[in-house]
């Protein structure tokens, strides 16, 4: 989840709604935390200490509705609101002509090369993982690979590793950015990708999955990386292809979003699945060959588009289809397509595609 819950009808609590979510990306105030009231409130290094009782009462309900889930509270850190700080301070980022670099529409860019900015940043981490309680990680957005931003990310995740220990969760988001990641990864637990699939080099896709895995894999332990893919809620056949080139290829988080303009979701049948512990560890993808994952209740079949004509899977024992809800024991698949097998049903409480609505593949 970044930010937003799913999109659901019903009775369902927000609560019950964000803890269906295994990674969840939040800003403070979703749990109840709030930095102490100023006039420039980027400048605080406080909680308000009447907010941390309520919010620790909030992200301990997250818990025990999800004792898997991974919590990160965002703190801007590339950019800020356009009144966070005086808009004279030096921590602006500015042009040849002194004006404020603006990113979003009301937010402007920071200087990163200032040492007292990063220091800053690193203090009002510590003082939201203090106040949030130990189990809470950090998210912060926007990575940028250009030198002087590399040695000012590092110099931020270094300060904060030793404020806050190495247990704390860190997640990065490097947007479209899938190449030269290597060096971010140390410092961090994951790294988020923000339709970074519909933006691979050359289009690529295959490749790109071969790079996030690579980099996860380097990040610290626990892994909470987050591939996010854009699309239109009724384009199934983008969003399960992706759904099984990430269980197949990586273990991170899967989020299908309509943009980044909220990160709003749909919620989908198959996520509602426990496929257990993967019996193997990420396939790595090669030219038109089949990649085949084995967890404990399931199975995940992606055959390239590469591949030069249809391969049929003989499965040996009856399996269900998580798409088609037919029971299988072999599957073909043409180039470009997929299949994830379930050992046994599996009970659903989306929405928006129960079991068994669609066809099996990509």
């Amino acid at each position: 989840m970044f930010w937003s819950p799913a999109d659901l009808k019903g009775t369902e609590s927000v609560w019950d709604n964000i803890a269906r979510h295994d990674v969840i990306v939040a800003g403070i105030d979703t749990f109840g935390f709030a930095w102490k009231p100023a006039r420039h409130h980027a400048m605080v290094e406080t909680i308000d200490a009447g907010t941390i009782t309520p919010g620790r009462r909030n992200v301990a309900r997250l818990f025990a509705k999800n004792p898997a889930a991974v919590l990160l509270l965002e703190v801007y850190f590339f950019e800020e609101e356009k009144d966070g700080y005086p808009r004279d301070h030096r921590w602006w980022l500015r042009d040849k002509n002194g004006r404020r670099k603006q990113f979003w529409p009301g937010n402007y860019m920071m200087n990163l090369a200032d040492a007292g900015y990063v220091a800053h940043v690193a203090r009002r981490i510590a003082a939201l993982h203090k106040a949030a309680g130990r189990r809470t990680g950090i998210f912060l957005d926007n990575l940028r690979t250009d030198p002087a931003s590399k040695a000012a990310w590092i110099s931020l995740l270094k300060l904060v590793r030793k404020l806050c220990g190495e247990d704390m969760p860190i997640q990065v988001n490097a947007g479209w950015q899938s190449e030269d990641i290597a060096w971010i990864a140390p410092y961090v637990n994951g790294i988020a990708y923000e339709d970074a699939v519909h933006h691979a080099t050359n289009k690529d896709t295959e490749a790109f999955y071969g790079r996030i895995r690579k980099w996860e894999a380097l990040c610290r332990t626990p892994h909470i990386s987050a591939n996010e893919v854009y699309g239109k809620r009724r384009d199934a056949k983008t969003r399960r292809r992706e759904f099984i080139r990430t269980l197949v290829y990586t273990n991170m988080a899967f989020l299908y979003a309509d943009s980044t303009r909220g990160h709003r979701h749909g919620w989908y049948g198959p996520w509602d699945i426990s496929l257990g512990k993967a019996l193997a560890g990420p396939r790595s993808p090669a030219e038109g060959k089949l990649a085949k994952r084995r967890f404990e209740k399931g199975l995940v079949l992606w055959l390239p588009a590469s591949a030069k004509k249809d391969e049929t899977v003989r499965i040996g024992r009856k399996m269900r289809d998580a798409f088609s809800g037919r029971y299988v024991r072999s599957v073909t698949l043409t180039p470009g397509k997929g299949a994830l097998l379930l050992d046994k049903p599996f009970a659903t409480q989306s929405v928006s595609e129960p079991a068994g609505s669609t066809p099996t593949g990509g």
